[in-house]
C-alpha cells in the first residue's frame, strides 16, 4: 500500500503539523531531502492527500497530486493559490481567517499607535544620535497625533477588521467601514457604514483589511491619496499589491499624509526604496499572524480540517474558498 503524503509548502516556525503522523507523511518542499527530491514526481506527489499552502500552490503542482482532496491556506488570503484549478478538479480550498484575526488586529492598532505617535521614528533617533539625544527632550517638540476620539476607517469589515473596530472602540473612536455589503443594521452595533470614496474624506485614519482582488488591486491610487483628509495615516496589513507605493511615497513627501504604517508590500517583500527614507513610515515583514500562540492554533486548525477531509471525506462548509468545487449530488 502507498503512502499517504501532506505536502507543506514552507516550514513556518511554531508550526506543528506532526499529528497528522503516522496516518500521513509529511513532506516539507522547501527542505526535500535527496531521496523525497528523486520520489517527488513518481511517488510523492501522486499519493499526495493534503496541500498546507504556507507559499505559492500552482496549477502544474495540483494537477500532479492525483489524490489531492484538499488544500489548506494557511492563514486568511489566498491569492497565491490557483483556486480556479483546484475548483476544476472539484477541489476543495479551505482557509482559516478567524485564527489570525486578534493577531492581525493588534498589530494594525500598533502600527496606528506607532504612527501617530511616532514612536519608530523618535526611537530611531535616539539610539542613532547619542551625542545630542537629550536635545529630543526638548518640551513641545516632534509632536504625535491622539489617537482617542479620532476616525477610523476600516476596508473590509471581515474577522480582522471587527476585531479592530472593538480596539478602536474602546479607545472612544468613531468607527466607520466600507465593503461590498453594508452589514445587517443589528450587527453594525457603532459602527457606520459608507461608500469609499465617503469614507476617505472623513477618516484620520484607514486601515486596509479586505482581500487582494482584480478589484482592490491598486485601490489606493492617486485619485484615493487625494480623496484621504490631510494629515491621515493609512495603515495596509493585508496585501502589498493593495497600494500604489509610488503614490504613498509622493503623499507622504508632500505631507498629505501624516504617516503610514506597512505591514505588507508587492510580491511580498518588494520595498519602494524611497519608503526607506521616508522617517513617517513604520515598517514591519508581514507579521500579522506571527505570534507563537496563532502559530500553534493555526496549526491545530489545519490538522483538523485535513484530518476530516482526508479520512471522512467531508464537506466542510465553514470557510471554504471555493464550493464551486463540491461535486453536485446525482439523482
Amino acid at each position: 500500500m502507498s503512502e499517504r503524503y501532506v505536502i507543506v509548502i514552507k516550514r513556518v516556525p511554531n508550526e506543528d503539523f506532526t499529528p497528522l503522523e503516522p496516518e500521513f507523511k509529511l513532506v516539507y518542499m522547501d527542505s526535500l531531502s535527496d531521496t523525497e527530491k528523486n520520489n517527488l514526481y513518481s511517488e510523492i506527489l501522486p499519493n499526495t492527500e493534503a496541500i498546507i499552502a504556507t507559499g505559492s500552490v500552482t496549477s502544474e503542482l495540483i494537477a500532479k497530486a492525483l489524490k489531492l482532496k484538499v488544500i489548506m491556506v494557511n492563514g486568511a488570503g489566498y491569492d497565491d493559490i490557483d483556486v480556479r484549478a483546484a475548483s476544476a478538479l472539484h477541489i476543495p480550498v479551505y482557509n482559516i481567517p478567524d485564527t489570525t484575526a486578534v493577531a492581525t488586529a493588534e498589530l494594525a492598532f500598533s502600527l496606528m499607535f506607532s504612527a501617530a505617535r511616532r514612536v519608530s521614528e523618535l526611537n530611531y533617533k535616539i539610539r542613532s544620535d547619542q551625542k545630542h539625544y537629550k536635545d529630543y527632550f526638548a518640551i513641545g517638540i516632534n509632536p504625535g497625533i491622539s489617537l482617542y476620539g479620532k476616525t477610523l476607517g476600516i476596508i473590509g469589515m471581515g474577522n480582522i477588521g471587527s476585531k479592530l473596530a472593538r480596539m478602536a472602540l474602546s479607545m472612544n473612536m468613531k468607527v466607520v467601514y466600507t465593503q461590498r455589503h453594508q452589514l445587517p443594521i443589528g450587527l453594525e452595533q457603532n459602527k457606520r457604514f459608507l461608500y469609499f470614496n465617503d469614507l476617505l474624506s472623513v477618516s484620520d485614519i484607514v486601515s486596509i483589511h479586505c482581500p487582494l482582488t482584480d478589484e482592490t488591486r491598486g485601490m489606493f491610487n492617486e485619485k484615493a491619496f487625494m480623496r484621504m483628509k490631510y494629515g491621515s495615516i493609512l495603515i495596509n496589513t493585508a496585501r502589498g499589491e493593495i497600494v500604489d507605493q509610488k503614490q504613498l511615497v509622493r503623499f507622504l513627501k508632500t505631507g498629505k499624509l501624516f504617516a503610514a504604517g506597512l505591514d505588507v508590500f508587492p510580491n511580498n517583500s518588494d520595498i519602494d526604496p524611497e519608503l526607506f527614507t521616508l522617517p513617517n513610515v513604520v515598517m514591519t515583514p508581514h507579521i500579522g499572524s506571527n505570534t507563537e500562540e496563532t502559530r500553534k492554533e493555526m496549526a491545530s486548525r489545519i490538522v483538523s480540517i485535513v484530518k476530516a477531509v482526508c479520512d471522512n471525506e467531508a464537506v466542510l462548509k465553514g470557510n471554504l474558498v471555493n464550493p464551486e468545487s463540491i461535486k453536485p449530488r446525482k439523482n
